[in-house]
């Protein structure tokens, strides 16, 4: 495609929005042509990936959007949506940057990212934090976009590159709360820029979306890729781990109940017998947590581990104890609040996992779910098997390895579900994932 042909169709279209003769076919028309000449434009060379991406979209118009180009799921796909009267003042150029910028959002999972920070920052902050975290890697973008020496300007806020969305909301957000000067200005911009993400069907965005976007990524996978893409194809196919806390959730949920006798419900088989008791279901949350001593646990990790518990069973009855053992059993006791939680013991013994499954069987303790936090070297035969309801292993060590061959549960890793740093939900591979679009500063 000649650029000349383009760049005339393009003042042609801007022409007639400024005259006001743009409430027509024919300008809908002549404007779609001139996105399918700058897809076709995509497709050359390493912006292949971005033209097959954008091909799989349904292109709308809407005069009312706060941006240039805004994406939305819309049932099974994506829909890109145009401002014309901001789209048509660009080059093609920047029209390229603006599509492969929203691509990257896409595939950077931003819309689930930003939601999981909505209550935690300013919808302002997350805004920034988003378009910097990609835009400091795309060359020809126009000039009004959020740019990272403009934000630390705006803001006096320091703000190095190769960071993820998370950390720079956080220092957008700490800037903002001192009410820097200047700052109001870009709170009127870009303030609502991204908005439409807010008005997907919030069950289709949960459920849907990440093999939505999956899917038009891998029909857009072929040819020469950008290493950037890759490796964030490579994040997307990965399976995602579930952390100790969301097991724990669900066996919550699948409990064994017992029922109590109950004046204030009538009995379900004889309703009309008045003197006879009704029941209501008696669930207590039992819980064991078994702490491996010799291991790599700090007490910070057990008191964090121990908010968590208490966080999820705060809406139920429930008996929590703590085991700590080595080789042996050194210590049982009971908890109620984090107050209760105790230093652990030091010892230099070595660590046999059976003691505290012997314990169970013994008390019969078979409606507890069992949480063991250890480093994994242990055993790798258990001499009683385990006779409580579930078992959690949550490996606190380097290695990560869980020596027991038939495990009898589920195997987790601490550092999936403790962050000892603002969490990116598993894309902090966005900084080495976009380094080499850094070669387009050379062109």
């Amino acid at each position: 495609m000649e650029e000349s042909k383009f760049e005339t169709m393009r003042k042609d279209l801007y022409g007639k929005m400024q005259l006001g003769e743009y409430n027509s076919i024919n300008f809908n028309n002549d404007f779609f042509k001139l996105i399918e000449l700058c897809t076709l434009s995509l497709m050359n060379e390493d912006d292949s990936f971005f033209g097959l991406f954008l091909i799989q979209f349904k292109r709308e118009i809407d005069f009312k959007l706060q941006e240039a180009i805004g994406t939305k799921l819309s049932g099974t796909y994506f829909t890109m949506y145009f401002n014309p009267n901001i789209f048509l003042e660009c080059t093609l150029k920047e029209m390229q940057a603006l599509i492969k910028h929203e691509i990257y959002h896409i595939m950077s999972k931003h819309y689930a990212r930003a939601r999981v920070l909505k209550n935690k920052y300013s919808q302002l902050a997350i805004n920034l934090a988003m378009d910097i975290s990609v835009n400091q890697y795309l060359m020809y973008l126009p000039a009004w976009s959020v740019k990272l020496e403009n934000v630390r300007l705006a803001y006096n806020v320091e703000l190095n590159e190769d960071q993820t969305m998370e950390q720079y909301a956080s220092k957008i957000q700490k800037a903002l709360d001192k009410r820097i000067k200047n700052s109001d200005e870009f709170q009127k911009d870009f303030s609502k820029i991204h908005e439409m993400w807010n008005d997907m069907d919030e069950n289709v965005y949960i459920d849907q979306m990440d093999e939505i976007v999956k899917k038009t990524a891998t029909n857009a996978y072929r040819g020469k890729i950008p290493e950037s893409i890759d490796i964030l194809m490579k994040a997307l196919n990965k399976a995602p781990e579930i952390s100790w806390r969301d097991y724990l959730r669900r066996m919550i949920g699948t409990l064994p109940a017992g029922h109590r006798k109950t004046v204030t419900r009538k009995n379900r088989r004889q309703p009309e017998r008045f003197d006879l008791k009704g029941t209501l279901s008696d669930r207590i949350v039992q819980i064991l947590i078994a702490i491996d001593i010799s291991g790599s646990i700090t007490d910070s990790e057990i008191e964090n581990s121990m908010k968590e518990v208490f966080s999820i069973v705060k809406n139920y009855p429930f008996d929590i104890s703590i085991i700590e053992c080595d080789s042996e059993i050194r210590r049982i006791y009971k908890v109620k609040n984090i107050k209760d939680i105790k230093e652990k013991i030091n010892t230099k013994g070595g660590t046999k996992f059976s003691p505290v499954f012997k314990y169970i069987y013994e008390k019969k303790l078979r409606n507890y779910v069992l949480i063991f936090f250890t480093d994994g070297l242990g055993e790798k035969v258990l001499k009683v098997q385990p006779y409580n309801y579930k078992t959690i292993w949550v490996l606190t060590g380097r290695k990560q390895n869980l020596s027991v061959e038939k495990e009898y549960g589920v195997v987790v890793k601490l550092n999936n579900s403790i962050d000892k740093k603002e969490a990116a939900n598993g894309y902090d591979l966005i900084r080495e994932a976009m380094r080499d679009v850094r070669s387009e500063w050379a062109k």
